[in-house]
């Protein structure tokens, strides 16, 4: 008797694995993001803990200049509400077309009140060789982001985002271009 087993791809169980995370992780979450473009998605789940710490994660897939890209990531950073200074560590892995990579971008940020109902943000994150495995050289990723409080736990925002991963022979740009969103906080 001939036995037919369906046969469950790596990708598969990493998807699997990371939604079943993601399902747990936004019961705790305090905030969640949606960021969209016509070739870029990312959406985020942000928790907060005690004494200004928080963790993010995010998932992320854009089809940029004919390069699909898929990352997961989790942030963990801690944030001065005075100075709007947030200081953290990125721990990711980066799918580009064949080519995939991991590691840990250390990162600064900070977040300026501009009115009331409005800030400006920029969160800077580089992971270099030494803490960057699979296919990359190093990481580097910026984001620069406009919020708008629409209501009282709502803001649209808008942003401008890069995403570079060295593979050693080129600078990959995964993505580079303004984006828009909705931020809801519980």
């Amino acid at each position: 008797m001939k036995n037919n087993y369906l046969t469950i791809t790596p990708k598969v169980v990493v998807l699997s694995a990371l939604l079943t995370t993601a399902m747990t992780f936004q019961v705790n979450a305090n905030e969640l993001e949606l960021s969209i473009n016509e070739e870029f998605i990312d959406l985020r789940f942000t928790s907060e803990y005690e004494k200004d710490f928080a963790g993010q994660l995010a998932f992320m897939h854009s089809d940029f200049n004919g390069l699909s890209a898929d990352q997961v990531s989790y942030r963990f950073f801690t944030s001065d509400s005075e100075s709007g200074i947030q200081l953290g560590a990125k721990a990711f892995w980066l799918d580009v077309e064949e080519e995939g990579g991991f590691g840990i971008g250390l990162g600064l940020g900070v977040t300026r009140s501009l009115s009331e109902k409005m800030d400006l943000g920029f969160q800077l994150h580089y992971a270099p060789d030494i803490i960057t495995g699979g296919d990359f050289d190093n990481l580097l990723e910026y984001d620069i982001r406009l919020n708008f409080q629409m209501v009282e736990n709502g803001s649209f925002f808008i942003g401008y985002r890069n995403i570079e991963a060295d593979n050693g022979v080129v600078d990959l740009e995964v993505y580079d271009d303004p984006y828009f969103g909705l931020k809801f906080e519980f």
